[in-house]
C-alpha cells in the first residue's frame, strides 16, 4: 500500500511538471507568434503549487530538506532521536494548522472564479491543506519510525 501511494504520488508530481512545462513553452511560443493563450500561465501556476507541496513531501519521506545538524550530530543517538521528535511534533502543530485554516480558505473560494479560467479557486487552495495533511503524514511515519529504533536500541542493550 504504502509503495504504491509513494509511485502514484511521484507519477503525479511527474505529470504536473510536464503539464507546467508544456504550458509555459506553448505559452512563449504562442506570444511570440502573435497568439497569445491567456490562461496557460495562470494553469501553470496552478500546477506548479501542487508540484511544491507534493515534492516537499517526497523530499520529507526521504530526508532531503535542507536542515542545520551542526550540534545535532555530535549528540549520542539515542538524545538525537528525542531532539527529532521534539523537531518533528513542533512541525506537526503547524502543519495540523495548515490542514484546518487551509480547509476554511478553500470553503471561502470554491465560488471565486481562477484567473481567466471557468476554475474555481479551490483548486489552488486546497493544495494547502492536502500538501499538509501528506506532511503531517510523512512525518508522522518517521516519528514512528523514531520511537521503533529508540525501542529497539534499548531491549537491544538490556539482553547484552
Amino acid at each position: 500500500m504504502g509503495e504504491t501511494f509513494v509511485k502514484i504520488e511521484e507519477a503525479v508530481s511527474r505529470l504536473l511538471l510536464l503539464g507546467c512545462v508544456v504550458l509555459v513553452i506553448v505559452a512563449s511560443l504562442g506570444r511570440w507568434y502573435g497568439h497569445p493563450i491567456i490562461w496557460s500561465v495562470d494553469i501553470a501556476q496552478l500546477l506548479f503549487i501542487w508540484i511544491c507541496f507534493l515534492g516537499a513531501n517526497q523530499a520529507m519521506r526521504t530526508d532531503q530538506h535542507v536542515g542545520v545538524d551542526l550540534i545535532l550530530v555530535h549528540l549520542p543517538a539515542r538524545i538525537r532521536r528525542w531532539v527529532l521528535m521534539v523537531h518533528f511534533l513542533l512541525i506537526e502543530a503547524f502543519l495540523a494548522a495548515m490542514v484546518w485554516f487551509g480547509t476554511d480558505l478553500t470553503r471561502l473560494n470554491v465560488e471565486r472564479q481562477f484567473s481567466d479560467t471557468p476554475l474555481s479557486y479551490a483548486w489552488v487552495t486546497v493544495a494547502v491543506p492536502v500538501g499538509s495533511a501528506l506532511l503531517f503524514i510523512t512525518i508522522l511515519v518517521r516519528m514512528i519510525r523514531i520511537v521503533r529504533e529508540d525501542r529497539a536500541e534499548r531491549t537491544g542493550s538490556l539482553r547484552s
